[in-house]
């Protein structure tokens, strides 16, 4: 069980590294793998509790939400949400399926598809495959830090309903990890402002530790230990990219703010 962990991180790690490296259409398309495999595995859960979203529909939009996302111009990245609802509502009256179906399908394409093609918005922005490393970054060192910290000193638990081994001493150490790593790595690679790369890695941290504890919640309330099988030792997408849903756009748009008002300053 342990290789299997330790093989499975390794090609993960590898794509990762590999794809943002390379950047364009290869990045572009392991995002959009990486989305419709989440989304499969949200059906597969959803259908578990008796809704049957419509994944095809579902698996279509995100296509054309990633696509979109990569032309990063002006409106064009938040027309691509307002394609999506109209889609969706078009779907529904003309389907007249029950509505619980399509409320669920929008939940989980708007937690994973559109969240997720952030990640191609980010290599497409200022420093670019940086950037995208960044997110990153800040999830794997949240998470060990999390976990280093939770075993050492937590006592008190912070969801025991949801997640019964997170602690507060972990999140906080988790967090307090990932200011540290991302200010060393901005000070070496990217040079931003000192203050507003810690206040990113603060905002951001903490943003990954609830997209854990949404996963988390959600996996509960279907009652099963893991999104899916895909990954072998690990389990499936949902289980290793639920930080990243939250990451990726808060990064986005807190890199975004920060520009617009380094204009007037």
């Amino acid at each position: 069980m342990f290789l299997q962990r330790v093989l499975s991180s390794v090609v993960i790690v590898a794509l990762i590294f590999g794809g943002m490296f390379i950047g364009g259409w290869v990045w572009t398309g392991l995002v959009m793998l990486l989305i419709l495999g989440a989304l499969k595995e949200y059906a597969e859960m959803m259908r578990l509790k008796g809704y049957n979203v419509p994944l095809p529909l579902l698996c279509i939009l995100a296509v054309v939400m990633v696509v979109m996302q990569n032309y990063n111009i002006g409106i064009i990245s938040e027309m691509a949400i307002v394609v999506s609802f109209a889609a969706m509502i078009v779907w529904l009256i003309t389907t007249q399926d029950d509505f619980a179906n399509y409320a669920y399908g929008l939940v989980g394409y708007m937690m994973l598809a559109w969240a997720l093609s952030f990640l191609v918005c980010l290599e497409n922005i200022f420093e670019g495959w940086l950037i995208t490393l960044l997110a990153f970054l800040i999830v794997w060192t949240t998470d060990a830090g999390a976990y280093c910290v939770g075993i050492l000193i937590g006592k008190h638990k912070m969801a025991p309903v949801i997640s019964p081994k997170k602690s507060w001493e972990g999140a906080v150490g988790g967090t307090l990890c990932c200011i540290v790593v991302v200010t060393v790595f901005n000070h070496f690679l990217l040079h931003y402002a000192w203050w507003f790369v810690a206040l990113l890695a603060l905002f951001c941290s903490m943003a990954g530790q609830v997209g854990d504890l949404l996963e988390s919640w959600l996996k509960r309330w279907v009652g099963v230990k893991d999104s899916g099988n895909l990954i072998p030792g690990h389990g499936g997408l949902m289980d290793r990219f639920d930080s990243m849903v939250m990451v990726a756009p808060i990064l986005y748009y807190l890199l975004i703010l920060y520009h617009s008002i380094s204009i007037y300053f």
